[in-house]
């Protein structure tokens, strides 16, 4: 979701998403240890694996990007 916010929304907007999106992901993780459901080391390991494919779909997306002609002008 995250990436797609980045690719759909303008900067201050994406911004704004990334920031619930990474509020939303803390509540989350640390609930899953308050409740006893998972070991702290298993909510760790699931952020920095989350964090990974975001920083390589970003990584693509600008490789890709910038190896791609701009769409010509809807008149």
């Amino acid at each position: 979701m995250a990436w797609a916010v980045w690719r759909a929304a303008s900067p201050a907007a994406a911004r704004l998403w990334w920031a619930l999106f990474a509020c939303w992901a803390v509540t989350v993780g640390l609930t899953r240890v308050y409740l006893g459901v998972h070991w702290p080391t298993d909510v760790l390991g699931g952020w920095f694996y989350a964090l990974t494919w975001l920083t390589a779909a970003l990584a693509v997306e600008a490789r890709v990007g910038r190896d791609r002609k701009p769409r010509a002008a809807v008149e």
